[in-house]
């Protein structure tokens, strides 16, 4: 089997502790320097920085966090 048809069954397949692990979102860093962690698990409430795609530069905060879609909603 291929490596990445592996990797997306894996995905697919993750418990929901390992899907909110791949929630994560990287630190400013300011934070990484205060705690010593470069990325936490997103949280809601939490103030946000899109950094790629369509919105990218969009700032907010996260009103949802999904673990069944492993998506946030900002």
């Amino acid at each position: 089997m291929k490596p990445t048809k592996m990797r997306n069954k894996m995905i697919y397949r993750a418990s929901y502790q390992t899907k909110s692990k791949q929630l994560g979102s990287a630190l400013s860093k300011d934070l990484h320097k205060k705690y010593g962690k470069r990325s936490v698990r997103v949280i809601e409430g939490d103030s946000v920085t899109i950094l790629r795609g369509e919105f990218k530069g969009v700032d907010g905060k996260v009103a949802e966090v999904s673990t069944d879609k492993s998506s946030v909603a900002i």
